[in-house]
C-alpha cells in the first residue's frame, strides 16, 4: 500500500470503541484546557462497544450464528475498556491534496467531484480513536489505519465530521481472509454519544456487498448479501468501498463502479461515519485503511 505521506492532519473528536462537527470550514479553534476538558467529558459519556448482529450471509444462520435481520444482538458477557485516545492537535484543516490521476469507471463519483471536503491518509492515528478494547485493535503503521477484528462481532471506529449529503469512500487493502469476513463504511450515525444506530455498507472476503440500517436493538438487511465481480476477493486485495447518501437516496460502489440503489427514510438527517470490520471467521482479521475521504452535497 504506502508509507509516510506528508498532509497536515485534522483533529479527532471521539470514538467509539466498537466510535465525531465538520463543514468545508474548520470548527472554532478552542484553547487546549477547553478540548482536553471537551474530550474527556465526552469520552466518559460514550459507551465503549456496541454489539451487532455478525452474519452477513442470505442463508438461516447456524444455532450458534445471530441473525442478519430482526433480533437484537446478544448483550455483551464483559464491560469492555474504553480505548486509549490520545488527544488531538487543536488546529483542524480539510485536506486538499489532489488526488492521484488514475482511470476510473465512467460512473465513478471521483471522476467527476474533484478535490475531497475532508480526506485522511493516515499521516498520524489523530482522528480516530486508537487502542484495543474488547471488540477491535485500532492503530497506525505506515500511514494506515488497522482495523482489527478481536471477536466473530463487529466492530467500528468513528471520526468527528458530521455530515448529511456526502460520498463517502474508503481505500483499503485486507489482511488474511476467507468467505464471510467483511468490513465497511458505517453512515449517518445520529448521535455520536450513543452511537448504536445508522446504516453499514459493508463488502465480504468472498465478493458480497450488503448494505444494513441498526437502530440499536435490531438489525434490517437493506440490501441481502449480493454477489459481485467488481470485489476483489481474497487476502491482499485493494478495493475502494464507496457511499453516495443524498436525502433518502443511498448509492452503493465498489471500485468506482455503481453496485445498485436505493431508497430509504430510517436516518435521513446528518451523523457520523466511520469504519467497521467483523472477523467473522479468521481470527484477528484485520483491514488495512489507506484513505477515507468525504465530498459534501455531490
Amino acid at each position: 500500500m504506502k508509507s509516510g505521506k506528508q498532509v497536515a492532519m485534522l483533529v479527532a473528536l471521539v470514538s467509539l470503541g466498537a466510535g465525531a462537527c465538520s463543514v468545508v470550514q474548520p470548527p472554532a479553534e478552542p484553547n487546549a484546557d477547553e478540548l482536553a476538558t471537551r474530550v474527556s467529558g465526552t469520552l466518559t459519556a460514550i459507551p465503549p462497544a456496541i454489539l451487532l448482529p455478525t452474519a452477513i450471509e442470505t442463508s438461516a444462520p447456524s444455532p450458534s450464528e445471530a441473525p442478519a435481520t430482526t433480533d437484537a444482538p446478544p448483550p455483551p458477557t464483559e464491560t469492555p475498556a474504553a480505548s486509549a485516545t490520545p488527544l488531538p492537535s487543536l488546529t483542524p484543516t480539510a485536506s486538499q491534496t489532489p488526488i492521484a490521476t488514475r482511470t476510473l469507471p465512467a460512473d465513478d463519483p471521483r471522476a467527476t467531484l474533484g478535490n475531497p471536503t475532508w480526506r485522511d491518509d493516515f499521516v498520524s492515528g489523530a482522528n480516530w480513536p486508537l487502542g484495543e478494547d474488547s471488540f477491535t485493535r485500532a492503530q497506525v503503521e505506515d500511514g494506515e489505519l488497522v482495523l482489527t477484528g478481536l471477536t466473530t462481532t463487529d466492530g467500528w471506529r468513528l471520526t468527528w465530521p458530521v455530515v448529511k449529503d456526502f460520498y463517502l469512500e474508503m481505500t483499503l487493502e485486507t489482511g488474511t481472509c476467507a468467505g464471510s469476513d467483511h468490513y465497511g463504511l458505517m453512515a449517518r450515525v445520529p448521535d455520536l454519544h450513543e452511537a448504536n444506530r445508522g446504516y453499514l455498507f459493508g463488502v465480504s472476503c468472498d465478493g458480497r456487498y450488503s448494505l444494513r440500517a441498526w437502530d440499536g436493538e435490531a438489525m434490517t438487511n437493506l440490501v441481502r448479501a449480493t454477489a459481485s465481480a467488481s470485489i476483489k476477493t481474497g487476502s491482499a486485495q485493494e478495493n475502494r468501498v464507496g457511499l453516495l447518501v443524498t436525502g433518502n437516496q443511498l448509492i452503493l460502489y465498489v471500485n468506482g463502479v455503481r453496485l445498485t440503489e436505493l431508497e430509504d427514510s430510517r436516518f435521513s438527517e446528518e451523523g457520523s461515519f466511520g469504519v467497521f470490520v467483523g472477523a467473522r471467521q479468521t481470527s484477528n482479521f484485520a483491514i488495512h485503511v489507506d484513505e477515507i475521504a468525504y465530498w459534501e452535497n455531490p
